[in-house]
């Protein structure tokens, strides 16, 4: 087994790269819900066309950024993982509602042909299945630890 192949079978390696994993998340989060907070909103035309439409200006925007960062903190800190978790999920799968609500945003010209607006939504899928693969990790990473300290 050369070099590689033990760095990349290494557990250790894996605990470092579902960490990155994590932080990268957590600083979409926290970026994108900033920008929200601070009165940015480039995905207005999406939340416009979603099932809470009014999440996509004013204090409904407000709202949506506080949300943002508040998930990503909690994706950071590694803490509350089912509660952190689902809210993830929550969110982005509120996100697909605009395939129902926003059609002509999403589809340009026709199906099945994405705008820029559907790929963002799209990607969605992605942070979706990192954030289930971070959330089993850690949670079988905590139950080895507890059962180490019995």
């Amino acid at each position: 087994m050369g070099k590689l192949d033990l760095l990349l079978s290494s557990k250790q390696f894996e605990d470092i790269l579902i960490k990155c994993l994590r932080v990268s998340i957590a600083i979409i989060f926290i970026w994108f819900g900033s920008l929200k907070i601070f009165g940015h909103n480039p995905v207005e035309d999406l939340v416009t066309f979603s099932m809470f439409p009014s999440l996509g200006f004013g204090t409904g925007l407000l709202a949506l950024g506080v949300a943002e960062v508040i998930i990503g903190v909690l994706i950071l800190t590694n803490v509350f993982l089912a509660c952190t978790y689902s809210l993830l999920l929550i969110h982005l799968l509120g996100t697909f509602s605009t395939f129902i609500y926003g059609w002509k945003v999403v589809f340009v010209p026709q199906f099945p042909i994405l705008s820029l607006s559907g790929e963002f939504v799209v990607k969605n899928i992605t942070l979706i299945m990192a954030g289930l693969v971070v959330m089993v990790h850690e949670n079988r990473r905590i139950k080895l630890q507890n059962s180490w300290v019995r």
